[in-house]
């Protein structure tokens, strides 16, 4: 059997797991939005009871595209398709035609949700099988002032949660001092837990003077979903970051990052001033910090190639667990979601 190198293989661009389709704040009774998510069109909406739909975007009809910049619009909470006026409620089905009953098979095909932690999130398997596990509600008390952003980078899910482990480029790419693993990283299900202390230097020039120490808890919920809770004892900050990654094409991914503030850092000076003014211009510098971390990985994220079978050094020693880790949101469980890479 011929050997096929490492640089004809790449991963399966869309394995299975939860993604975030759109902030629960953005989505209001009775709108609806269109999106490239998995290689497919989509349509979101949420109708008047609060309900949110996510289905493929054409008609079962005769395919006419639903969303919003095709003419399909919201009545009553139904998404009305804007070529002959099928209405679809909030479950896919079809509830009413402009002339006669409605066709019993016309359905959406719809995508299993969840909204919570601020977010609404769909889940996506290669199969169509219905989900096998649940993203967590994570407790809200006392964070505050959310602030999201979002960036299109060249990569795969697996490649971005594959920093969670990897312990050697947070000192080498992102400049992290005196790295130290607190506790060896778990694994249950799709679920993965890291630990980690360092401390670190604000990447803004005209932060570069603040220094602090942190301790990081980063939680790892299949490919699409990540959260990084950082805690500094030196100066008081806690604060917790969202990394979420979603497919859109294949090759192009979105990666939605959001801070948001549980206690306020011990500054000179800074209980002086309004805290409502000075909390969400701090979850601002911290999500901006963040996007300029993203930002120094998708350089490399962008030309990198997958290496199925990598030269690990001792420093890599949770990679290899991560790999295996990473076989479940695949269709063979037995395999990577390995592929041939086109040419």
């Amino acid at each position: 059997m011929a050997v096929v190198p490492d640089s004809d293989i790449s991963l399966e661009p869309f394995p299975q797991g939860w993604y975030v389709i759109e902030a629960s704040d953005r989505l209001g009774c009775n709108q609806h939005i269109s999106l490239n998510w998995m290689g497919k069109e989509i349509i979101a909406w949420r109708d008047e009871a609060g309900s949110v739909c996510v289905a493929d975007a054409y008609c079962p009809h005769l395919g006419a595209h639903l969303g919003p910049k095709a003419g399909g619009f919201l009545r009553d909470g139904n998404l009305v398709c804007p070529f002959h006026g099928f209405e679809y409620n909030s479950s896919g089905k079809c509830v009413k035609v402009t002339a006669g009953p409605a066709p019993p098979a016309a359905k959406l095909k719809q995508y299993p949700i969840q909204e919570l932690n601020g977010y609404i999130f769909a889940y996506y398997d290669p199969l169509g099988r219905a989900p096998e596990w649940f993203i967590p509600d994570v407790s809200q008390d006392g964070w505050n002032n959310r602030v999201i952003t979002k960036c299109r980078v060249r990569s795969h899910p697996q490649t971005t949660s594959e920093n969670s482990v990897d312990f050697a480029h947070l000192g080498y790419l992102h400049g992290y001092a005196n790295l130290e693993q607190l506790r060896p990283t778990e694994i249950e299900g799709p679920f993965l837990t890291a630990h980690y202390a360092f401390d670190r230097t604000m990447i803004a020039k005209a932060l570069s003077f603040i220094k602090f120490h942190v301790e990081i808890e980063v939680c790892v919920w299949g490919l699409g979903v990540s959260t990084v809770l950082i805690k500094s004892a030196d100066t008081g900050l806690v604060v917790r970051q969202w990394v979420l990654a979603t497919p859109i094409d294949g090759e192009m991914i979105d990666v939605w990052l959001a801070a948001e503030i549980k206690s306020m850092p011990r500054i000179y000076g800074l209980h002086l001033l309004p805290a409502a003014l000075v909390r969400p211009a701090l979850s601002k510098i911290l999500v901006n910090e963040l996007a300029r971390e993203v930002a120094l990985d998708a350089v490399i994220w962008g030309e990198q190639r997958y290496r199925a079978s990598p030269v690990l050094c001792q420093a890599d020693r949770d990679i290899f667990r991560f790999r295996r880790y990473c076989k479940q949101f695949y269709p063979d469980p037995g395999r990577e979601g390995l592929r041939l890479a086109a040419s």
